[in-house]
């Protein structure tokens, strides 16, 4: 058995093998890509490749790709970019219940300014109704955010029926967490009316600290960092080149990994769900509309920390509930799985299995075999 079955790539993914490969050539690029000499002019022209790479990725048609410090960062210019562009503090604003925390706390911030909020519920199988959404709507809406990828349950909420009805309000952004679904499944941002689409690097095999996000053609945005305009004015600093272009690597790979994958790639979680569901204590968490990399289950009766650190003894890999909090706050019950009414018993055991299109049949199958010994021995040990 292998000494390592990684089932996290949803915290984060290990660095890719094309940008650990180029990573020391990139090194050598190290001119400002603001400067006028032929250093900065090289680093400038290494930026706009990765940057026209992104947008590829992305299947966009026009608009901007701005390079961020981070997935959260590229979320939070996308909330208080768009909204303060409004020039109006009393409007009011979408999202769901069982958003990252990148995007809530935003929200929650915006609700202490003054803004009014609305949270959509998903239905108790973790899938989002997308009429609730446009009910929630109103004339002084100026923001709606919805992810694409429910980073716990591995829901794939409606975004391109919500694109489709929220086109109908000229004055409503659109604006779509994209970081559990880039690089994971297919999606082209040019295909529908999405404003606003945030993404980031170590989710697809990039560095840590690089995200972005993609601008629709003529979304007006208030700078979230200011100082030297850099990145159309955004996000002024110096930029990252050497994270830039490895996102762009890695992103490219990753796509397409997922377009050589798509035959088999559900029929693979079908395969892994059947096989939890065949280990005595086990139930899985299952969206009608669901990512092929990611699986929720609970052992009840169990702690999903304690779950976690017993499969970790056998080399699995997998985290209780999302990784992407702090440590205080992951003591903390799921809000995705309460926004859900997940019964208690069943959200405390939580456990979140996640992969990539690289990831092999062997490996799931290992996995497998690790959890069904592992989960036997913490019954018997609670003498179930």
């Amino acid at each position: 058995m292998a000494d390592v079955i990684y089932l996290d790539w949803a915290a984060t993914a290990p660095l890719h093998p094309a940008v650990r490969e180029k990573v020391p050539e990139w090194m050598d690029v190290f001119g400002n890509p603001s400067s006028l000499h032929r250093l900065g002019m090289e680093a400038e022209n290494v930026l706009s490749e990765a940057r026209r790479t992104m947008l590829e990725s992305l299947g966009a048609r026009g608009g901007q790709f701005v390079f961020t410090g981070g997935g959260t960062e590229a979320n939070n210019l996308a909330i208080f970019g768009s909204v303060f562009a409004q020039r109006d503090r009393h409007a009011h604003v979408v999202t769901t219940a069982v958003e990252h925390p990148a995007v809530l706390e935003a929200y929650r911030r915006l609700e202490q300014l003054g803004y009014e909020v609305s949270y959509v519920r998903p239905r108790e199988d973790g899938d989002l109704d997308w009429t609730d959404v446009i009910r929630a709507v109103r004339e002084d809406t100026v923001l709606v955010s919805v992810m694409h990828v429910n980073n716990e349950t591995g829901a794939v909420f409606p975004i391109e029926r919500l694109a489709q009805e929220l086109d109908k309000f000229p004055r409503v952004r659109f604006h779509v967490d994209g970081t559990q679904a880039f690089g994971k499944i297919p999606f082209s941002v040019g295909d529908h009316a999405i404003d606003l689409y945030a993404c980031s690097a170590h989710k697809v095999g990039g560095l840590k600290g690089v995200g972005g996000l993609y601008i629709r053609p003529r979304v007006k945005l208030d700078p979230h960092v200011v100082g030297g305009g850099q990145e159309f004015g955004f996000r002024s600093g110096t930029e990252n080149v050497l994270g830039a272009i490895a996102f762009a690597t890695a992103a490219k790979a990753s796509m397409d990994a997922v377009h050589r994958q798509l035959p088999y790639a559900g029929e693979r979680r079908r395969r892994f769900v059947e096989g939890l569901r065949a280990i005595p204590g086990w139930n899985v968490i299952d969206p009608p509309n669901v990512s092929p990399y990611i699986v929720c289950a609970t052992l009840p009766g169990l702690k999903g920390e304690v779950i976690v650190h017993a499969f970790e003894e056998q080399g699995l890999y997998v985290s209780a509930g999302s990784a992407c909090s702090s440590a205080r706050s992951r003591q903390k019950r799921s809000h995705v799985l309460e926004a859900m009414n997940i019964r208690r018993e069943w959200a405390d055991a939580a456990v979140r299995f996640s992969w990539h299109p690289t990831t092999t049949d062997d490996e799931l199958n290992q996995a497998l075999q690790v959890v069904e010994r592992q989960s036997t021995w913490l019954l018997r040990m609670l003498g179930r």
